[in-house]
C-alpha cells in the first residue's frame, strides 16, 4: 500500500533528513493540489492573469508563476506544465478550488476547462543529491540519471514507473535536487515501491517540512498569502516585469521601480534555549520589526530554524533581533532566501 501522507516518521527523523539532504528521500506529497487544464486559451488565459511569461510553454516545459490579487497580493504559487496532453497547474494544499474559482472568475468567452484531479492522482516527491538517477532507476532510464539531470526546473518527462505510466516532473526545492512522480491512484503503491526498490528512503512530514524551513521555501497560510505579495516573499525570480498586463500587475510594478517593499522573508536560527512560537514577534531596540512564521529543529544539529517577515530596514543578514514576550532568546537572520533566484 501507498505510504499515507499524514505519515509523520517513518524510522528515524534525523535520518530522514539526512536522506534529504545527502541521498534520496521520497515522501508522499499527495496533498498538493492538482487540476488538469485543457482548451486552447489555457496558456493565453493564465498569462494573462498571473505573474509569469508562460504563454509560450512547448509540450515538456513549465514554469513557476503566481496568481495575484488586484492588490498585488498571493492567491497561490502555481507550477504551470504544458505536459503536451494538457496543461498540469500544481497547487498548495488545499487551494485547489480557490485557484479554480479564480479561474472561473475570469473565463469568458475563453476555451478553457479545468478539473481536480488531486483525488484521482498521487503525487510523490523525491528529492536529494540522489534523486535524478534513482528517479531513473525505477523509470527504466539510464542508470546516471543523465536525462533527469539536464531537464530544465518545471519541465516533464512522461515514462513509466513501476508499470504505471507516470509524468516525472523536475521541481527544486530551493538548492535541493527534487521530482515530482505523478501517477494514476491505482498505480501508487507500485510506483512508490519502484522508488523504494530503486534506493530512496521514506521520509515522513517532520522530516520533509523541516527541509522546507531550512530551505527558505515559503508555504501557503504561512509565508504565502492574502498579506504578501510575491516581491516580499522572495518570489521575484517567478515575476516577468516585461510581458505586460496581469491582474496586480501595477502594484507589483510600483513596488520594484520605485523600491516600495514593505518587509522581506527571512531564513532564523535562534538562540540555545530560545522558548519562540509561530507568530512571536522580532524586535530590534525595543521596536517590533517582524514576525516568525514557521519553526522548526535542524534535525542534523537539533538547532532551531525558522522563517519569518521582517521589515525590509532590518531585514539584513547577519542582524541579531529579540523576542518579544512572553518569547524569550534571540533570532539571528541568515539570509533573505529566493525561491527562482532574483530575476531580471
Amino acid at each position: 500500500m501507498t505510504a499515507p501522507a499524514t505519515t509523520a516518521v517513518y524510522t528515524d527523523v534525523a535520518a530522514e533528513f539526512r536522506a534529504i539532504t545527502e541521498a534520496v528521500g521520497l515522501h508522499d506529497n499527495s496533498a498538493t493540489g492538482r487540476l488538469k487544464a485543457t482548451g486552447e486559451d489555457t496558456l493565453d488565459l493564465l498569462n494573462r492573469l498571473s505573474t509569469n511569461g508562460i504563454v509560450n510553454l512547448a509540450p515538456g516545459q513549465g514554469a513557476p508563476t503566481v496568481l495575484t490579487t488586484d492588490r498585488g497580493r498571493i492567491l497561490d504559487l502555481l507550477g504551470v506544465v504544458n505536459t503536451g496532453d494538457y496543461t498540469l497547474l500544481i497547487t498548495s494544499p488545499d487551494c485547489q478550488q480557490a485557484v479554480i474559482d479564480w479561474l472561473d472568475k475570469y473565463t469568458i468567452m475563453e476555451d478553457l476547462e479545468v478539473e481536480d484531479i488531486t483525488g484521482e492522482t498521487a503525487l510523490f516527491t523525491v528529492c536529494g543529491p540522489d534523486s535524478p538517477a534513482t528517479v531513473a532507476r525505477a523509470a527504466g532510464l539510464e542508470p546516471d540519471g543523465a536525462t533527469l539531470q539536464s531537464l530544465p526546473p518545471y519541465s516533464v518527462l512522461q515514462c513509466a514507473t513501476g508499470g504505471h505510466d507516470t509524468v516525472v516532473l523536475r521541481r527544486p526545492m530551493g538548492e535541493i535536487t527534487a521530482f515530482d512522480v505523478l501517477v494514476a491512484s491505482e498505480g501508487a503503491a507500485s510506483v512508490w515501491e519502484a522508488l523504494m526498490a530503486s534506493g530512496a528512503t521514506p521520509v515522513g512530514t517532520e522530516a520533509f517540512n523541516a527541509s522546507l524551513v531550512h530551505g527558505g521555501i515559503p508555504r501557503h497560510g504561512r509565508e504565502m498569502g492574502d498579506n504578501f505579495n510575491p516581491l516580499e516573499a522572495g518570489l521575484i525570480g517567478s515575476v516577468d516585469f516585461a510581458k505586460g498586463c496581469y491582474i496586480g500587475q501595477e502594484v507589483i510594478a510600483r513596488l520594484d521601480t520605485y523600491q516600495k517593499v514593505q518587509k522581506y522573508l527571512v531564513r532564523l536560527v535562534f538562540s540555545e534555549g530560545a522558548q519562540v512560537t509561530e507568530g512571536a514577534t522580532l524586535e530590534l531596540d525595543g521596536r517590533s520589526v517582524g514576525q516568525v512564521t514557521s519553526l522548526s529543529p535542524l534535525p542534523s544539529t537539533g538547532d532551531l530554524v525558522g522563517l519569518g517577515y521582517v521589515r525590509t530596514a532590518s531585514a539584513n543578514p547577519g542582524q541579531t533581533l529579540n523576542l518579544a514576550a512572553p518569547s524569550t532568546g534571540t533570532a539571528q537572520i541568515t539570509d533573505l532566501p529566493q525561491l527562482f533566484g532574483p530575476g531580471e
